[in-house]
C-alpha cells in the first residue's frame, strides 16, 4: 500500500500516456477491477479547454478508464462537480465528456442524485448517491499549487465529491488551512479512494489551481494511498511534505516506496511555490481547528486578501456566487469587504480572466 510509481511521460500523445499509465500501474499494486464498478473522479475545477492545464488532461482519464476495462472492469463511471456547477455542465469543454462517449464510461452529474453521509465527528455532508453503487473510486488528480492547501493533489481533489455550492459553506465553517484540512481527511475517508493517479506531465506553478503558469513537469505519479502519492507531488514541487496541511494533519507515518523514479532525485528546484507559514503542532491541526474556529477566522485575517484588478474583469459574477462570506459585491466593479472575507480564495480559483490576484503570505 505504500508504493508509489512516477514513470516519464513527455507529452500527451495517446501512445505515450497509454504506455507511462500502464507502467505506473504495474508498479504499483492497481487494485483489483475484475467484475468491479468504478467510479473516476478526474479534477475539473472548471470546465476549461485541456491547453489551459486546469483540468486532468483528457488523455490521462481516458487512457485509465481504458485500463479499468482492460484488467475486467463491469462499468465505470466518470464525474465531477466544479465549485460552480450549471445545469448543463457535462465536462465537454474539458473533453471529458468525449472520452466518456469514446470509451464507454458513464458521465455522472454529482448533483442530480445525493445522499447524506456522517463524516468522524458527526460532520454531515451531501455527496452523490453513486458512491454507493460503485466498488471503488480513482482519484484522477492534477500537479498544482493552491493558494489555501499550498498544493492540490490526489487527495484534495475527492473535495469535487461535494456538488456544486454546497462545497463553498465548509471554507466559511473552517477557515484556517488547518481546519480545511482536517475537513478534507475526513471527507476522504468515505470517498472509497483505492488508488490515486496525477496528471504531471504539465503542472502548474504559482498561483494555482486556476490563475498560476503552466510548468512542464513530464511524468504521471500513481499509487494505492492518495497520501503518499500527494507526499511524492510535494517533494518534486520543493516542499516538506509536513508542510503540506492536509499531509500534517492525516498524520501518517507511512513513506513512499518508490518503484520506477525517486521523487526526491526529481526536485524542480526553481518551482514557484505559494509561500508557506509557520506549520501548527500535530494536536493544534487535529483537534483545536474544530473547537477554536472563532480564533481561526481571526487567523485568516493575516492572510492577504484578494485583490481586483479592474481592467480585466469581465463581469461575469462567479466571485460573487462562489463566496461563502458573502463579502463581495458588484456595482460596476467588484468590491470587496475585507472584514468580512476569510481568505478562501474561492474567487480567485474560479476567476476564468485572471483578475483577481492574491499577494505573498
Amino acid at each position: 500500500m505504500n508504493r508509489v510509481a512516477i514513470a516519464r511521460c513527455e507529452n500527451y500523445e495517446e501512445d505515450s500516456v497509454a504506455s507511462a499509465l500502464k507502467d505506473v500501474l504495474d508498479a504499483s499494486a492497481f487494485p483489483d477491477c475484475r467484475g468491479k464498478t468504478i467510479l473516476v473522479k478526474p479534477n475539473i475545477l472548471s470546465d476549461s479547454r485541456p491547453e489551459a492545464g486546469i483540468t486532468t488532461h483528457p488523455s490521462v482519464v481516458e487512457a485509465l478508464i481504458r485500463e479499468c476495462f482492460r484488467r475486467g472492469a463491469a462499468k465505470v463511471y466518470a464525474g465531477d462537480s466544479p465549485g460552480l456547477h450549471t445545469p448543463v455542465f457535462k465536462g465537454r469543454n474539458c473533453g471529458i465528456a468525449g472520452v466518456c462517449e469514446r470509451t464507454g464510461a458513464i458521465w455522472v452529474d454529482f448533483t442530480q442524485d445525493t445522499r447524506t453521509y456522517r463524516l468522524e465527528g458527526g460532520i454531515k455532508v451531501q455527496l452523490p448517491a453513486v458512491l454507493d453503487e460503485v466498488d471503488f473510486t480513482i482519484s484522477a488528480a492534477k500537479f498544482k499549487t493552491h493558494q489555501l492547501m499550498y498544493t492540490t493533489g490526489a487527495v484534495k481533489n475527492m473535495f469535487g465529491l461535494m456538488p456544486g455550492l454546497t462545497k463553498s459553506p465548509t471554507h466559511l465553517r473552517y477557515p484556517s488551512r488547518s481546519a480545511f484540512a482536517s475537513f478534507i481527511n475526513r471527507l476522504f475517508k468515505v470517498s472509497k479512494a483505492e488508488y490515486a493517479i496525477l496528471d504531471a506531465v504539465i503542472g502548474m506553478e504559482g498561483p494555482g489551481p486556476a490563475n498560476g503558469t503552466l510548468r512542464y513537469v513530464g511524468y504521471l505519479i500513481g499509487g494505492r494511498n492518495a497520501y503518499l502519492v500527494d507526499t511524492a507531488e510535494a517533494v518534486i514541487m520543493g516542499y516538506a511534505p509536513k508542510d503540506i496541511p492536509i499531509l500534517q494533519c492525516a498524520g501518517t507515518t507511512l513513506k513512499p516506496q518508490y518503484s520506477i523514479l525517486h521523487a526526491e532525485d526529481l526536485v524542480i528546484k526553481d518551482f514557484r511555490k505559494i509561500e508557506v507559514e509557520k506549520p501548527k503542532g500535530l494536536f493544534s491541526s487535529l483537534v483545536l481547528p474544530f473547537l477554536t474556529r472563532s480564533h481561526d477566522r481571526k487567523e485568516t485575517k493575516k492572510r492577504p486578501a484578494p485583490q481586483f484588478e479592474a481592467d480585466k474583469c469581465i463581469h461575469c459574477l462567479r466571485c460573487v456566487q462562489i463566496c461563502p462570506a458573502k463579502a463581495l459585491v458588484h456595482d460596476g466593479d467588484i468590491r470587496i469587504d475585507t472584514a468580512v472575507c476569510i481568505r478562501c480564495y474561492c474567487c480567485a480559483e474560479m476567476c476564468p480572466a485572471d483578475a483577481i490576484k492574491v499577494g505573498e503570505h
